[in-house]
């Protein structure tokens, strides 16, 4: 059993049900995904009373003996700044300082906080509790730029209320991309071993891109 916090109706979560899915499939063995949020799937796993969980970050292991991380990333975040004006461009982070533009954040996402906060005075740059918020917001031109994880925009793009918009766009991604990695119940480190290895084989095949693209076809359908 794998946990996740990705609902199996975003874009995330059914890309990435997938993949474990097919491979799975190719380790011969059966796999159960439930879905819990984030905390709770690291009690869980490091009980044992779930398998492993699908994503976390690199350093996770130090704090968590409990659990192996699987040596082969299943892919990289990237965080960056959406707007939807046409208008807006920006060749670096840094030059922000020298425009009057306005931005939000999504509440708790710290390195948009710590990088944004020195650029953009406090009376033009404010938090938000959710992605789809800092969408509409963007859409209604009420702000020039959102700053995110791609992983949350996805969400939101590809969700029912936005999938035929078509305006937001990244302006610039910052910092270092952040592998996530699969991880599991040490009692399964030998099957970590023969993950990683499988989803290699399914990297260089493309696979992981092709069963990425399929999602966001399948959504946009709907």
């Amino acid at each position: 059993m794998m946990a996740t916090d990705q609902s199996e109706s975003t874009f995330e979560g059914k890309w990435q049900r997938q993949t474990y899915e097919e491979a799975f499939k190719r380790l011969g063995i059966p796999i159960e995904v439930i879905t819990m949020p984030a905390q709770r799937g690291t009690v869980m796993v490091d009980s044992g009373a779930v398998d492993g969980q699908f994503l976390r970050v690199f350093a996770y292991a130090d704090s968590h003996p409990e659990q192996v991380r699987v040596e082969e990333p299943i892919y990289d975040v990237v965080f960056g700044l959406w707007v939807s004006k046409p208008e807006l461009s920006l060749q670096r982070l840094a030059d922000l300082e020298a425009t009057n533009w306005s931005g939000i954040y999504r509440r708790g996402v710290e390195l948009c906080q710590r990088s944004l906060s020195p650029l953009v005075p406090a009376e033009r740059l404010s938090t938000i509790s959710t992605e789809e918020i800092g969408v509409r917001m963007l859409l209604a031109g009420r702000v020039d730029f959102y700053c995110d994880l791609d992983v949350s925009i996805n969400n939101a793009l590809y969700g029912a209320e936005f999938k035929n918009v078509t305006s937001i766009r990244p302006l610039l991604t910052f910092g270092n991309p952040i592998p996530l990695y699969p991880y599991l119940n040490k009692r399964h480190a030998e099957l970590g071993t023969r993950l990683a290895v499988v989803l290699r084989q399914m990297k260089a095949e493309g696979l992981l891109e092709r069963i990425r693209q399929q999602v966001r076809e399948e959504l946009k359908r709907q």
